[in-house]
């Protein structure tokens, strides 16, 4: 296991605004709790809660039990959710893999990582996820060794940091194939290489992922008022704010026009006739969303 460690150098006024940011998050995160909870889906869904595979790592990520294992297939599809998703991982994962579903997109396997979301305390989340990003580049090493294939790494909101943390600890020997954080809970400069240094998650991005899609909506008003600082951007509202300085593999995808809440990137038409069409679906054959 390789762990890219690209620390910045920060000036007496990055330290203020960082210190701005973290004051911020907690506003954010408040409507983020409230959200969360009521995330799950009461309408009857073209890949049900029954064909999700939840795959808890809490126990891993704290030092007890055993890591689970990513069933093997040709084409898996694995979601992570997001502060206080742990309750409605199922129905979540569920909600994107329909919307991908509805123009052609059909996995193997289908997966939901569930990990200890559920706490008052935002920041120990947010920190978490580099821990369960860890374990799943350590699942997804297994999966790939056992003969398992191309994988649609998705996340909603911190779930969007661990996808990111994921491919930042994966081996550098392996490459997965999408990455797609929506509404990611982060600040846009984390995925931005040169200038001061790389962001945390460049060379992750740049060695690890064969293709990634950060799906950001300027209508997302809560990691809006999260993340970005004043005059900076978040990943999740704004996209990486750098579009000459992210790695080759990154694209930022606006859905603004479609998604006009947090948690309006579940199930997304979008949102999923994008994913779907990076998995090799032709959109045009079903369902004509893009001309």
């Amino acid at each position: 296991m390789s762990e890219k460690d690209t620390p910045h150098g920060r000036s007496t006024n990055e330290s203020t605004a960082t210190n701005r940011r973290t004051m911020l998050r907690g506003t954010g995160a408040a409507i983020v709790g409230m959200t969360g909870v009521a995330a799950s889906s009461s309408t009857a869904s073209a890949v049900s809660t029954t064909e999700i595979e939840v795959l808890d790592v809490g126990g891993s990520v704290f030092g007890s039990g055993s890591t689970p294992s990513i069933p093997v297939g040709e084409e898996v599809f694995i979601f992570a959710h997001g502060w206080f998703g742990d309750t409605t991982v199922a129905s979540q994962a569920s909600d994107v893999a329909t919307s991908m579903a509805d123009v052609g997109y059909e996995a193997d396997e289908y997966v939901a990582i569930e990990w200890d979301a559920t706490t008052i305390n935002f920041i120990g989340a947010e920190n978490e996820t580099e821990d369960v990003g860890e374990t799943v580049a350590e699942m997804l090493e297994e999966f790939y060794d056992d003969g398992g294939g191309d994988v649609r790494l998705v996340g909603h909101s911190l779930g969007g940091r661990v996808v990111l943390e994921t491919v930042n600890h994966i081996d550098d020997s392996y490459e997965v194939e999408t990455v797609a954080p929506l509404g990611a809970a982060a600040d846009g400069e984390t995925v931005c290489g040169g200038g001061l240094g790389s962001g945390e998650w460049y060379d992750g991005i740049a060695d690890n992922a064969a293709d990634v899609r950060n799906y950001h909506s300027e209508d997302d008003s809560t990691v809006g008022a999260a993340y970005g600082g004043i005059g900076g951007a978040a990943l999740g509202t704004d996209g990486s704010g750098c579009p000459d300085d992210t790695a080759d593999t990154y694209t930022d995808v606006d859905v603004t026009d479609s998604v006009g809440s947090h948690m309006a990137f579940l199930g997304d038409d979008e949102v999923g006739s994008d994913l779907a069409e990076a998995a090799g679906v032709d959109v045009d054959d079903n369902g004509g969303i893009f001309d």
